[in-house]
């Protein structure tokens, strides 16, 4: 029968249909047991509760299997009626089926990984993460997974689309009848429990039900990916940042477009200084490693002189846990957040952008940046790329070897092309700075470096000694995963790759002296984020904003500045505004933050930080001691005492409502600010990025 049609009929269709769906339930109850992180390993419901998760997942299933298989059934019909049949129509009735499961059963293993690693499925707001640079996402995070996710999708493939419906038709009506009986016996019982799932999380008052919001928030984010996806859908809807309050007692100040001329010409009517300028941001740099930052060890010997010798900032919080948000607010000092989902640069934005080294460049100054990272990411390079840079070099477009490129021209052209490229090593990107800064003349200078051999997998050249983790290891180190029984050999290997940048920065440091630029130059040291070895569940960053990924280092080495610790609250957003500070020009009206050399401290300040990443949607606050962690998807708060709880491991939301509603008010009040201007390009053309008073 085979020989004669794929699909022969409808009851061979449909036999087929249900045995790939018997087989996509095993798989999806295979995931459910052996993935840690699923419902079924959830503490928070009974055995019954999770069984009914496991039902609404498996109805989702088969919604999809069937949608899929109606229509290759579909398209196999057509295809013989109006084409010639014979084998040839045969061969492109299974490659496009084959290819179209394949397609799908990638999604879904892809899905289930991401779960595995980061505790989130794959949405929509997923591929508009990875879409850019996926050939980036795996050369950081997973390339071998990603592979056997791939073959096995392929044999996977062949399995549902052609071994299946052979056995149907070998077997004819003999086992096609029983199976239908028996599958769609337990089709109606799986839709059964996922009735009463949803009867379980809505019925009675459901604020006063706790089960039920359990049940809820756990159908929504660790129930399969399905039910991800089809939450994501129906919250899509829902959620709109537009419905958050705007508390009209807060003082909110807009401030009207200054062209960056009429700032020069204001900056020149009083004496300025006319250091050099230098920012210097290391990946993943936790403040902990420092000794100045209470580090118990040795890492980074550079910076613990220069720290020395400088003003540190112990209590100084970056914007955002990725990088894509978090390296631009030194340079900019605005906050990163610009859209209730994740966001992407594009060229030529509507919003005005002033950057430290656009005023700087107006005044005389020679500009420029090199970064060991790929500034394409997320459009970064758009951003950055204001007209005022003499000097660009990152990963994409650097003529020099990255990680991806070693060992093969051919490929390293294709990537470097395509904007696909990986990082620099350090070494590489202070090679190209000294070249920019030998050729310049008398000219003041800002240059921003940035350094990545820090970023995970922490790679190190061979011939760099090793002082804490070893050469080897038997385990691998992911993106957001690795054995919770290796964090102090990670740990070690993270030390090693941060004394191998500060290794380069001592190379910087050691060339401005021995251009004697040294004694001229202004120096900023921060880290773009931290880095977490599952404090709060999670490893590396791109998820949750707990200290342990937004407390960073801020180091200021200036000219005359005393040296010295200070505990004031500090962020990202202040860096560029206190460079003008020092510099002795007037403050632009463009920065969202403050100078912390010339204004007073106000314990009432608040600190504002964002995640918008496949891992965690979230939004955080510290004002007076305090932090406040709303998590979009779960929809909850998490209240901390910093003072009292530094490690953040006692949530107070439920016994300090006063304070979660006083913060909480603030936050969405930032939020809605930030997310209207963003959105209104008429606002845009007439002010700045508004800014919410303490």
């Amino acid at each position: 029968m085979l020989d004669t049609s794929l699909y022969p009929s409808l009851r061979p269709n449909l036999t087929a249909i249900m045995l790939a769906w018997c087989v996509l339930v095993f798989i999806e109850f295979a995931c459910f047991v052996f993935i840690s992180r699923s419902a079924f390993h959830s503490r928070e419901l009974p055995l019954g509760a999770q069984l009914l998760l496991f039902s609404e997942s498996v109805t989702l299933l088969t919604f999809v299997t069937f949608v899929i298989g109606a229509a290759l059934a579909t398209g196999g019909i057509a295809i013989q009626r109006y084409f010639s049949y014979g084998p040839k129509t045969i061969w492109i009735i299974r490659l496009l089926g084959t290819s179209v499961v394949w397609l799908a059963l990638i999604v879904y293993g892809a899905s289930w990984s991401l779960f595995w690693q980061t505790g989130s499925f794959i949405g929509k707001q997923v591929f508009i993460f990875l879409a850019p640079h996926p050939l980036q996402v795996f050369h950081w995070v997973d390339f071998d997974i990603a592979c056997a996710i791939v073959a096995v999708a392929g044999a996977g493939a062949l399995v549902l689309a052609v071994a299946i419906p052979r056995w149907v038709a070998a077997h004819a009506s003999t086992a096609q009848l029983p199976l239908m009986r028996s599958s769609s016996r337990a089709i109606v019982v799986f839709a059964i429990g996922a009735l009463l799932g949803f009867v379980y999380s809505q019925g009675g008052d459901r604020e006063s039900t706790k089960a039920g919001i359990v049940y809820a928030r756990i159908r929504e984010n660790i129930s399969g990916p399905w039910s991800f996806a089809f939450a994501e859908f129906v919250n899509q809807t829902s959620a709109s940042v537009t419905g958050l309050p705007l508390d009209k007692s807060f003082r909110i100040s807009q401030r009207p477009l200054m062209p960056v001329d009429r700032y020069a010409a204001l900056a020149r009517q009083k004496p300025h200084h006319q250091w050099n300028v230098v920012l210097l941001t290391v990946e993943s740099l936790r403040a902990d490693q420092l000794r100045a930052y209470g580090g118990n060890r040795e890492v980074m010997p550079a910076l613990d002189q220069l720290a020395s010798e400088a003003r540190v900032f112990l209590n100084s919080y970056t914007q955002s846990s990725h990088t894509n948000y978090a390296t631009i607010v030194p340079l900019s000092s605005h906050y990163p957040l610009r859209s209730a989902t994740m966001y992407s640069y594009p060229k030529n934005p509507t919003y005005p952008r002033v950057l430290i080294y656009d005023l700087l460049k107006a005044l005389g100054y020679r500009t420029a940046i090199f970064s060991s990272s790929n500034e394409n990411w997320s459009g970064m390079n758009n951003y950055l790329e204001t007209g005022n840079l003499d000097r660009f070099i990152h990963a994409a477009n650097s003529k020099k070897p990255t990680y991806l490129m070693a060992g093969d021209a051919g490929f390293a052209a294709w990537a470097r092309d395509s904007n696909h490229a990986g990082s620099l090593d350090d070494r590489t990107t202070v090679d190209e700075a000294f070249e920019w800064l030998d050729g310049l003349g008398n000219e003041p200078f800002f240059v921003a470096l940035n350094f990545q051999n820090s970023h995970l997998p922490y790679p190190i050249p061979p011939d760099f000694p090793r002082r804490f983790g070893p050469a080897k290891l038997d385990f691998t180190i992911r993106f957001a995963h690795f054995p919770k029984d290796k964090i102090e050999i990670v740990k070690n290997v993270y030390a090693d790759s941060l004394a191998y940048v500060d290794s380069q920065i001592q190379r910087f440091i050691r060339h401005l002296k021995l251009k004697n630029k040294w004694d001229n130059t202004l120096v900023i040291i921060t880290g773009d984020h931290g880095q977490a070895f599952y404090e709060h569940g999670f490893a590396s960053h791109a998820s949750g904003i707990y200290d342990e990924v937004m407390r960073v280092p801020l180091i200021v080495r200036a000219p005359g500045l005393k040296a010295g610790r200070e505990n004031r609250l500090a962020q990202h957003v202040d860096i560029a505004p206190s460079i003008t500070g020092l510099l002795g020009l007037p403050n632009h009206p463009s920065f969202q933050g403050i100078d912390l050399f010339a204004t007073p401290e106000n314990p009432g300040r608040a600190a504002y930080m964002v995640a918008q990443t496949p891992d965690a949607y979230q939004y955080g606050i510290v004002r007076a001691g305090f932090k406040l962690i709303f998590d979009e998807r779960l929809r909850e708060h998490r209240l901390f005492n910093l003072e009292t709880d530094p490690g953040e491991k006692q949530d107070l939301a439920a016994t300090e409502p006063v304070i979660v509603k006083e913060l909480a008010t603030r936050l969405n009040t930032w939020r809605k600010l930030q997310i209207d201007y963003y959105s209104d390009p008429t606002v845009q053309k007439r002010e700045y990025p508004p800014i919410l008073n303490d």
